[in-house]
C-alpha cells in the first residue's frame, strides 16, 4: 500500500506466554544471534557496537532464563 499504511512488522523474536517480553531492541538482537550471528556479526547487520550487543544479551539471557546462544536458539525455536 501507500508509504506509512503497511501493517508493523511481525517481532523479530516470539515470545511464548509467560516470558518476560523482550524491547525491540533486545528482539532483533536476539533473532540475530539465534540465526547463528557473531557478536560482531550481530553488530554488523544492526548497525551496533559490539559493547551494545553485549549488553542486550545480558539482558535478554536475564529475561529468558538461558545461559548460552545454543539456549537462546532452542527457546527461539519453541516460541514459534
Amino acid at each position: 500500500g501507500p508509504a506509512g499504511t503497511d501493517p508493523p512488522p511481525a517481532p523479530a523474536f516470539p515470545v511464548a506466554a509467560g516470558w518476560p517480553a523482550l524491547t525491540d531492541p533486545d528482539g532483533r538482537v536476539a533473532a540475530a544471534i539465534a540465526d547463528g550471528l557473531s557478536n560482531r556479526e550481530a553488530a554488523q547487520r544492526l548497525f551496533v557496537s559490539v559493547k551494545t550487543i553485549e549488553f542486550h544479551l545480558g539482558n535478554i539471557f536475564r529475561k529468558l532464563g538461558v545461559r548460552n546462544r545454543t539456549e537462546l536458539a532452542a527457546r527461539r525455536g519453541r516460541a514459534g
